[in-house]
């Protein structure tokens, strides 16, 4: 059943801000309690040998690339041991030739091949002012537009005091969504205009700049620190290096003292990004005459250089910015070795030498082991969630597919989402244990999350059988990506299913055909809701938005059996300012690759009308077929007026 907290996921106006960190609204928080026998024993795994992959930057004396090394050049040290390195590849690429407006998004990444750039830009708002966010996007652009490949995959956050480490977009390769968001960002500055600025930077006094209360000072840098080390601990499980270009005045010299509170903070943040293999190319934000003054800000210059990037000073040297930054990251090397790896998720040193005198090597500093899902830490569960619902190859592993519907529904004139999945036992009993999780995850058109319903599952309730589980979510007319994720609460092995929704916009008048839902001869063992609205309170509110006698049929959710003779559908039309309207109905079956069509019997087993709303249980004869992709066009005709409306549904034949 679902449970109810005080936290609530925060969901900004205008669905511009995704929070990276969330917390479902219907849900306490996700605890695993161990057992008796977990208690006693740790779970143990056997150790495997795995291939290990680093990603080098080498430049040379002079500090140009190094594009002449070979495999024999290098050493790399795995926790102090000398490794043998099996693998070897070089990486040069060149400046995109193809403008921002011509060029495609990138295939779905392949997962032979992930060492691909990523790269992983943050607007810190919380040390800047309104001149220097407005440079950082110019700059964060110029990078984009001139110097992003193809097949690279960038991730856009920004940071404030009053909302933390917010997601905008997670990793994609298609920039010009990426260049969207970035124009697209809105939020206060922590600096404005005064005289206390570099006071509280940690600078002398200069100029007429001030420190914002929403910067908090100190306890505005702790939390800062806590946050991206929070977020680079999630990014270890990444694969390759992950580039973060930091926008930001710095955090002044207090960051740098040891055995602080703040300097502690600091530090731990600089060494887990260095060990998530997270260079950080920083950009001194200060404009105006305060950046005669500071030069460099030592806080910056620091974590670019414990993490292996590269510190700049002016944010108005754009163009110099991007042409180092693609200098640095466009030429690199992969060291592959073999090593034995143990699921304590213990931290290993790495270290990787030259051998030529004066070269210097940029490589993470380490990396951890892999560990058991039950003891991931909060961030990284919902990294873990985040990736499973929106990315179509997941990082962190390769679900079961589950065959999923999203469907717009209207009751009594408020419109909303129906998602729906059949849990097909015998493909996800083996990945998923005795207890488990059920997400329903909404999402706009830039991937912000909407809405997040979350409840614990039993595998006794779908073992052996043939069980479907569904959310109604009230929603207004929009286009949605919507995905149903099932997790092992142990193991976080998961199934998941992915689908779009579009909801129509309720006409005034005339005739309107929603989408039908699907339905084949026989009886389902069990429905389970999962949320519900109160606006729909029947004692089945499935059936309320789309009426069937379960005891005769069951929905039709992925790929219909070629041998199918016949399907059903649930039809809700909305007639309005229609004298007694009679309605017919008319189906059309489109091959997809050859565009043949063909009319379909169309038979009305039960219709029922309330005022100006219907529901139609319909049925179509099919002809047989093909293996292959099909499209159900199905229209709807007033036989008085003339009045016609059509709708159309995927059908996959196997």
């Amino acid at each position: 059943m679902e449970t109810k907290s005080g936290l609530s996921l925060k969901i900004v106006a205008l669905g511009i801000l995704l929070f990276f960190f969330f917390v479902p609204s219907d849900a306490q928080e996700i605890k695993s309690e161990p057992s008796q026998e977990q208690k006693a024993q740790e779970l143990k795994h056997d150790v495997t040998v795995t291939l290990k992959l680093v990603q080098v930057y080498v430049t040379d004396p002079e500090g140009n690339p190094a594009l002449d090394l070979e495999k024999a050049d290098f050493v790399i040290y795995d926790n102090g041991k000398l490794q043998i390195i099996t693998d070897f590849e070089k990486h040069f690429l060149l400046a995109p030739e193809e403008k921002l407006e011509e060029s495609k998004p990138f295939p779905a990444r392949d997962m032979s091949s992930v060492m691909n750039r990523k790269f992983i830009f943050i607007i810190d708002y919380q040390r800047n002012d309104f001149e220097g966010i407005v440079k950082s996007r110019t700059a964060a652009l110029q990078f984009i537009d001139t110097k992003a490949q193809p097949g690279d995959e960038i991730a856009l956050f920004s940071y404030s005091f009053m909302r933390g480490l917010t997601l905008h977009e997670y990793f994609t390769s298609d920039h010009k969504r990426i260049r969207a968001s970035i124009e697209k960002i809105r939020e206060l500055p922590g600096i404005i205009e005064g005289w206390d600025s570099w006071r509280a930077l940690g600078h002398s006094v200069m100029g007429m700049e001030s420190f914002s209360p929403r910067s908090s000072g100190m306890k505005g840098t702790l939390r800062f620190s806590s946050r991206i080390q929070e977020l680079a601990k999630a990014l270890r499980y990444i694969p390759g290096s992950k580039n973060v270009v930091l926008f930001s005045r710095g955090y002044g010299l207090d960051v740098l003292m040891p055995k602080t509170l703040i300097g502690e903070a600091f530090q731990a943040m600089s060494r887990e990004l260095a060990s998530a293999n997270c260079p950080v190319f920083s950009v001194n934000t200060i404009t105006g005459i305060g950046k005669i003054k500071v030069l460099p800000e030592d806080s910056l210059d620091y974590l670019s250089k414990f993490t292996g990037g590269k510190y700049f000073h002016d944010v108005n040297y754009e163009s110099r910015i991007a042409e180092d930054i693609q200098s640095v990251t466009s030429t690199y090397y992969v060291l592959g070795y073999s090593i034995g790896a143990t699921w304590d998720g213990r931290f290993r040193d790495i270290k990787v030498e030259v051998k030529r005198a004066g070269y210097k090597v940029h490589a993470q500093k380490g990396y951890f082991n892999p560990k058991h899902f039950s003891k991931y830490t909060k961030v990284e569960k919902e990294l873990h969630l985040n990736d499973l619902a929106l990315s179509e190859s997941p990082l962190f592993q390769t679900p079961v597919n589950i065959p999923m519907t999203a469907l717009p529904y209207s009751v009594e004139n408020e419109p909303g989402i129906c998602l729906l999945t059949k849990l097909p036992g015998e493909k996800i009993r083996e990945k998923i244990g005795e207890e488990a999780e059920i997400f329903f995850l909404v999402f706009d058109k830039k991937d912000n999350i909407l809405e997040l319903k979350w409840k614990e599952i039993e595998k006794a309730t779908f073992e052996g059988k043939n069980v479907y589980y569904y959310s109604l979510m009230p929603f207004s007319t929009d286009a949605y990506k919507c995905s149903i994720v099932i997790r092992d609460k142990e193991t976080g092995e998961s199934a998941v299913g992915q689908d779009v929704v579009e909801i129509p916009e309720m006409l005034n008048e005339g005739l309107q055909l929603w989408p039908p839902l699907l339905l084949t001869h026989g009886k389902a063992d069990l429905y389970v809701r999962g949320h519900i609205p109160k606006s729909i309170s029947s004692g089945f509110p499935l059936l309320e938005c789309f009426p069937f006698d379960t005891e005769l049929y069951s929905p039709i959710l992925g790929e219909l059996p070629k041998n199918t003779q016949e399907i059903q559908a649930v039809l809700y039309c909305s007639m309005r300012n229609l004298t007694e309207p009679v309605l017919k109905f008319e189906a059309t079956l489109i091959e997809n690759s050859s565009d043949q069509t063909k009319s379909l019997p169309v038979f009305i087993l039960s219709s029922k009308k309330e005022g100006k709303e219907g529901t139609f249980l319909a049925e179509f004869k099919l002809p047989e077929l093909m293996p292959g992709e099909y499209v159900l066009r199905i229209t709807a005709i007033d036989i008085l007026s003339q009045a016609r409306s059509f709708t159309t549904i995927a059908l996959n034949v196997y």
